[in-house]
């Protein structure tokens, strides 16, 4: 019988070497005993109902705060402060709902940030209405007009922004909820 050496030989190896690697060392795995001398319990706890509570209390809150900027929007400059408190009552019922349990802190770092994007808009539609005119209207080439337009831009963009980050908040709550039946 000869040997095999060489290049092909090298190859074989890596081969062999390979195949065992990908295939394990191992038999079946048993689960580690638990100090008290059980087998530990893979399955996770079900969600409490503190957690539900507060995905369904985001859920509402976030349709409460987009509820202003969902229908036609004739802007007055009391429009523009109902769109800004909207915007500002974000961190208010974020404190009243409160913080959640572990395993929901990925979603509820999410609403925070959507909260600071609101607080910004909120500020935004504040400047806007403050050098408007009750009607909404600033004369056209002023720097009250420049300043409207850069306000209008900001606010509605913190709106879109914050909402798709309570949007994002809320879909990472359910994927969490699905992982914990």
């Amino acid at each position: 019988m000869s040997a095999i050496t060489g290049p092909r030989a090298l190859g074989l190896v890596i081969a062999v070497v390979i195949a065992v690697l990908a295939t394990g060392c191992g038999g079946p795995k048993t689960p580690l005993p638990t100090p008290s001398g059980s087998p530990s319990s893979s399955a996770p706890a079900p969600m409490t109902a503190a957690d539900l509570a507060w995905i369904q209390a985001i859920t509402e809150m976030h349709k409460k705060i987009d509820k202003p900027f969902t229908s036609s929007i004739n802007i007055t400059r009391a429009k523009m402060n109902e769109l800004g408190d909207s915007l500002r009552s974000c961190n208010r019922e974020l404190s009243r709902i409160g913080s959640p349990s572990a395993r929901l802190q990925p979603a509820y770092e999410l609403v925070k940030q959507a909260c600071r994007i609101y607080a910004t808009g909120a500020r935004c539609f504040a400047k806007w209405a403050s050098v408007s005119d009750a009607s909404g209207a600033v004369m056209v080439g002023t720097p009250a007009d420049r300043i409207a337009r850069r306000a209008e831009a900001c606010g509605f963009a913190a709106q879109g922004n914050g909402s798709n980050l309570l949007g994002e908040a809320e879909a990472r709550a359910a994927a969490i909820r699905a992982q914990f039946p």
